[in-house]
């Protein structure tokens, strides 16, 4: 899922289908057995930040090898 931090306008632009996909995220989790678990659209970008955060940083045409 793509989100647009814009420096600029200090803002976080979501995806159209953000929230369905966390919705489907936090079904998943709570079939899993982490009832305790549910995620926000804050909790959930700020933990997905903490771990995109620590890879290298790239342009749109940087080729990315797995």
């Amino acid at each position: 899922m793509r989100i647009i931090i814009d420096t600029e306008k200090e803002r976080i632009i979501l995806p159209k289908n953000f929230f369905t996909q966390l919705d489907k995220i936090n079904k998943i989790l709570e079939e899993g057995g982490l009832k305790e678990k549910k995620y926000t659209a804050e909790t959930y970008i700020k933990e997905q930040f903490e771990k995109v955060i620590k890879n290298t940083m790239l342009r749109p045409e940087d080729k990315v090898v797995k």
